[in-house]
This record gives C-alpha cells, sequence and structure tokens, in this order.
C-alpha cells in the first residue's frame, strides 16, 4: 500500500524545486516587454543578458527594435544594464556602448554576486529591479535567488555554445510546468 502522505511531501517538494525556476513573466523577445509592464511595477533598474537576449549571440548583432527600446526605456529614465556571464569584457563593453548601457560581464549567474554589485553601484532596492534573459538556469534562477522580478524571453537564435544547448532540453520540461501552472491560475 502507498503512503500517500509521502506521495504530497515529494509533490510538493518537486513543486518547490520547480518554483525556483519560474519567470515572473514571459515575453517572446525584449522588444515586445512593454513600457506599462515596467510603470506597474515600479522598476527604476533593468538588467539584461546579452548573448541570445539582446544580441544575436552568432552574428554578435543586436536588431533596431532592440536598440528603440532601449531609447524608449531610457527616455523614461529607467536605468539599463547588461548583466553577462560572457568573459569577453570587450564585446560586452561594446554591445553596451553602442546601447547606450552599463555593464557588469563574467557574472557567473545564477551567482548572485553582479546582481549585488550592480545593486549596490546603483543604489536600487530590490523591489525596483528587474531581470531579463533567455535562460532559465542562469538568468532566472539567479534572479530568483537574488529575490527581484525576472522576464523569460526566447533565444534570439537556436545556434548556441554546446553547454548552453545541453541545459535547452531540461528547460523546455520547466517552461511547459510553468505554462501549465499559468494556465491553472487563469482559469
Amino acid at each position: 500500500m502507498l503512503n500517500n502522505s509521502s506521495n504530497n511531501k515529494k509533490g510538493n517538494i518537486v513543486k518547490k524545486i520547480f518554483r525556483n525556476f519560474y519567470p515572473t513573466y514571459k515575453y517572446s523577445n525584449v522588444e515586445s516587454i512593454p513600457y506599462s509592464l515596467i510603470e506597474e511595477n515600479n522598476i527604476k533598474l533593468i538588467m539584461l543578458d546579452m548573448d541570445n537576449t539582446i544580441i544575436d549571440y552568432s552574428e554578435g548583432k543586436y536588431s533596431i527594435e532592440m536598440k528603440e527600446w532601449a531609447i524608449r526605456m531610457k527616455r523614461n529614465g529607467i536605468k539599463l544594464y547588461i548583466l553577462s556571464n560572457s568573459p569577453f569584457g570587450k564585446i560586452v563593453k561594446k554591445v553596451a556602448s553602442e546601447l547606450n548601457m552599463k555593464y557588469y560581464y563574467n557574472a557567473g549567474k545564477p551567482s548572485i554576486r553582479g546582481f549585488k554589485k550592480i545593486m549596490e553601484l546603483e543604489k536600487e532596492n530590490k523591489e525596483n529591479m528587474l531581470m531579463v534573459g533567455d535562460q532559465i538556469f542562469t538568468d532566472i534562477w539567479g534572479a530568483n535567488r537574488f529575490g527581484i522580478k525576472n522576464i523569460l524571453v526566447n533565444p534570439i537564435n537556436k545556434n548556441e555554445r554546446i553547454h548552453t544547448k545541453v541545459k535547452r532540453p531540461f528547460e523546455n520540461i520547466v517552461i511547459k510546468r510553468y505554462l501549465r501552472k499559468k494556465g491553472e491560475n487563469n482559469k
């Protein structure tokens, strides 16, 4: 005979584990994130992952729409910061400069080190900060560990580094579970 109590405990543990990886919001890309969402949540500082979030990883370029989105956010007084795990500071600095953003590279997400450093430098409160990224196990998990709102976007390009490609099937499991949970909450 199965013990329902132990099955319920296991189910609750699994739910808690998955919640660590759920985004606050999900959008198809950065450019589709409306200013109204930023305003409603009193966001003052947006941190963005770089590779496959704001630039096409394989080409190292951002879209005109991305540039326009950044200009619109800055015009509304929002601070923009690239928070990248890339160890290539020269590339991060170039993209940040072109998009008129500050940057922190080699961040080690999901470590909270980069989040904390930016919060200290910019003198912002966690409740006024937002992370945007395309990876659950770095960007979203890091933001959740740090205790800030976050947005998961689709990767710009499917051409990715091998260590990212290996994680995508596991991320898809989390995303499906998140979308199912979100659907249940909207009934």
